[in-house]
């Protein structure tokens, strides 16, 4: 078994052939959960379940882990930055009720779930009438994605035949992203599932038993979706990286449609916490009856390892955000890029655990879903030195916001620019950074681009 310390030193591994010899297996699972995202322990612990009698698992339900789930007691909090928070800069979904700059207007969010949706309709359908029978079904949609009314109430609504309300709603049900229009969580998954290529006759079969996932009941579950454990664990992982409700978190990037691993939001005393959202978090109990010393052993020592996972993860979030008050405060051009070797030191860890931790892993924020991976600079990219991506296309949009408007700063006066703050970028890094933050190019700028 691996202790606490042990697992410091496990993780810390190198590459050479004597210590990789020497890892053992429970040391190869424990760094496993080590870099779990909340979908993949769910997904392993199910299959772990289903061959220990010893181990019960509990899965959240998926309705209640997104988007509104609240820290719990377990939460750290960071120093009081001592300032009001500014308004959102671009790039990673603006705040509602910004001040409408010009940085806001090039780099503007997605429009709303419902004008969307109008907008598809226009699309979708050619026929007066086709579109008439869409817009009632449009005006049920709930904020969820979900359809919110029966289609024979909607049919009726539309004065069309319940077969007519059946084939507009399977239109509907194609629009982006996928499983909108859905009347049930299964339904929802399924269109997901099929818009990936990915519903197989294992997951469909695992679809049809979802009250036996939600009760836990794994072994059951394994024989009814005719699969092995390891199998069952992708899954199941699969399943739980789909978003329940796709109209939650309209605008965001399809990786980011799924449920936190962390939330981040400001404390009572005015500074920031970051706790686990153990609402999408598997909550796992050990029983004594029914199995031998070994599988009992052996059920213990996942539910230490899975607790000091969770320990580690959030002792590596909780560095992190006090790290990145002035991003939270006034927005993306204020993140501070950190490493793995920095926070490794700062927390007695080695750079492969923080490595490990960071991976997969989404945290809830005021300024949107992000990944973790995003608060770490890139190495190796030329001249991108220590500012990642999306703190780049802020810089970008502030320049870009601040520039004469008789005078729109191209792409090389863009590059001087960032070149006076330390950052240096080729030409090119710069249109490809400016296009993905929605930044017009300078003639477009200057030729009425802008609007007020």
């Amino acid at each position: 078994m691996v202790g606490e310390g042990q697992m410091r030193a496990v993780t810390g591994l190198g590459l050479g052939q004597k210590m990789s010899v020497q890892m053992s297996q429970a040391m190869r699972q424990a760094l496993e959960y080590l870099q779990m995202d909340s979908a993949g322990l769910c997904g392993m612990l199910v299959a772990a379940a289903a061959e220990n009698p010893c181990l019960q698992v509990a899965l959240p339900d998926p309705e209640t882990a997104v988007p509104d789930a609240r820290p719990d007691p377990d939460t750290y909090s960071g120093p009081d930055p001592g300032a009001r928070p500014g308004r959102a800069l671009p790039i990673w979904r603006p705040q509602a009720g910004g001040d409408g700059g010009e940085a806001e207007r090039f780099a503007a969010p997605a429009p709303g779930l419902h004008g969307h949706v109008a907008r598809q309709i226009g699309l979708l359908f050619r026929t007066p009438r086709e579109a008439a029978i869409a817009a009632v079904f449009a005006e049920a949609l709930e904020p969820s994605g979900w359809l919110g009314a029966p289609i024979a109430g909607l049919a009726a609504r539309a004065g069309c035949t319940p077969a007519e309300a059946e084939a507009v709603l399977a239109r509907l049900q194609q629009m982006e992203p996928a499983g909108l229009f859905a009347r049930s969580l299964a339904e929802c998954l399924t269109l997901q599932l099929a818009d990936l290529g990915a519903l197989s006759a294992p997951m469909r079969r695992l679809l049809e038993n979802l009250p036996l996932l939600a009760r836990g009941e794994a072994a059951k579950l394994q024989e009814r979706c005719g699969v092995g454990a390891g199998d069952l664990a992708a899954l199941v992982a699969q399943l739980r990286r789909l978003d329940p409700k796709p109209g939650a978190h309209f605008g965001d990037a399809p990786e980011l449609r799924r449920a936190p691993d962390l939330i981040v939001e400001r404390g009572a005393g005015g500074g920031w916490r970051v706790a686990l959202n153990r609402e999408a978090l598997p909550a796992i109990s050990v029983t004594e009856q029914g199995a031998g010393p070994g599988a009992l052993a052996a059920a213990k020592w996942i539910e230490r390892t899975l607790s000091r996972r969770n320990r580690m993860v959030l002792e590596v979030a909780a560095h992190v955000v006090a790290r990145q008050q002035a991003f939270l405060e006034t927005g993306p051009a204020a993140l501070v890029p950190l490493t793995c070797t920095e926070v490794a030191r700062a927390l007695g860890y080695h750079d492969s655990t923080i490595s490990r931790v960071r991976s997969g892993l989404l945290l809830q924020t005021p300024r949107g879903m992000l990944p973790m991976e995003a608060f770490f600079a890139r190495t190796g990219s030329r001249g991108q030195g220590r500012v990642p991506a999306p703190a780049l296309r802020a810089l970008l949009a502030e320049l870009v916001a601040a520039e004469p408007a008789a005078a729109p700063l191209d792409d090389e006066a863009l590059v001087a620019a960032l070149a006076r703050r330390g950052i240096a970028l080729s030409r090119r890094a710069v249109a490809n950074h400016r296009a993905r933050a929605g930044i017009p190019p300078a003639r477009d700028r200057g030729k009425g681009g802008r609007t007020s």
